[in-house]
């Protein structure tokens, strides 16, 4: 979703991977890229700069920007920033562009031939989707259209705005098969391995696909934001509850609670904007502190125990930010 300053959904943060070179910079990525950039350094955000113009007023300085967990950025030379119509003409808003749910891939248009990509931040790998499905649908502007990307680039989905009428695109990103959901289904997120997606349901209900599966008819009715473990079994939601954040298990067979809900201390300035579950006995939780404050706390799935590993400050000057995983 593009939106001023912050795109509406979540951000998962690839946690516990190693840092890359300390130098700062402006990289462009391309398929010779300099070793400091070829690191496992996740990306926290993609997102536009801007800068000062005529009678005080601000302007986008292009081109897309990544910004990475050491502080430094990334140009995406490539990618389309403004939204072309359905033929083709250039419209006021901005294109579409996601990051992957640990920060290693990041999806677009590209300005060379308008198709979608998925790019390997870390080897700077740029795979085309092939095929109809690496074009725009029909009739449709960039800016109809949301993207998402899933851990290890392994889909990528097409979510064209409700007013549209048209249902979700699944794509599989390294054959361009194609699958379609029905417009009542809208996709939140994906399991840790990028297996299985985490949709809701007529906004209300959450549920797990499988692609190429049939369409679950109900689901579990979260508080809060969800995350999906990688065997399908378990969802989880996140909300503030008073004066701690509470997170609430829910078996995905039956719908009901699972296990004894976890308290995590969290200041009170700082509200959830991120579920994601690592591992059986670890989850990582987003916040926001307002008005562009991020933290990232590990959380013991048993305990409720939390531990800080990451904390960024959007820049106000930075539009169109999408976080990672969003």
């Amino acid at each position: 979703m593009l939106v001023p300053l912050l795109a509406a959904g979540s951000f998962l943060l690839g946690a516990g991977l190693p840092g890359g070179a300390p130098s700062a910079g402006s990289f462009l990525l391309g398929a010779a890229l300099p070793g400091g950039v070829r690191s496992a350094e996740p990306v926290r955000y993609a997102g536009l700069t801007s800068c000062p113009g005529a009678n005080g007023k601000r302007h986008i300085c292009g081109p897309w920007r990544l910004w990475l967990r050491g502080g430094r950025t990334l140009s995406l030379r490539d990618a389309q920033i403004r939204s072309l119509d359905a033929r083709g003409r250039e419209e006021a808003q901005r294109a579409p562009i996601a990051v992957d749910p640990y920060g290693r891939h990041v999806a677009y248009f590209t300005t060379a031939n308008r198709r979608l990509v998925v790019r390997n931040v870390a080897s700077g790998k740029l795979t085309r989707i092939p095929g109809t499905a690496g074009r725009l649908p029909s009739g449709l502007r960039m800016a109809d259209v949301e993207l998402r990307v899933g851990p290890e680039g392994r889909y990528l989905v097409l979510d064209p705005t409700r007013s549209t009428q048209r249902g979700v695109s699944l794509i599989e990103v390294a054959t361009g098969k194609t699958w379609t959901l029905p417009h009542y289904a809208s996709v939140q997120g994906f399991s840790p391995d990028g297996r299985l997606l985490r949709v809701i349901l007529d906004m209300e209900e959450t549920a797990v696909y499988r692609p190429g599966g049939a369409v679950p008819s109900g689901g579990v009715t979260l508080t809060g934001w969800g995350a999906l473990t990688s065997d399908g079994a378990t969802l989880a939601g996140a909300a503030r509850e008073g004066s701690r954040v509470v997170v609430r298990f829910y078996a995905t067979s039956n719908a009901m609670e699972s296990r004894t809900p976890v308290r995590v201390k969290v200041p009170a300035t700082e509200n959830p904007r991120m579920l994601r579950w690592d591992s059986g006995a670890r989850m990582t939780l987003l916040t926001l502190d307002e008005p562009r404050t991020f933290v990232a706390r590990t959380v013991n799935a048993g305990s409720g125990a939390a531990r800080v590993v990451d904390r960024f400050t959007v820049g106000k000057h930075t539009w169109d930010v999408h976080l990672a995983g969003a």
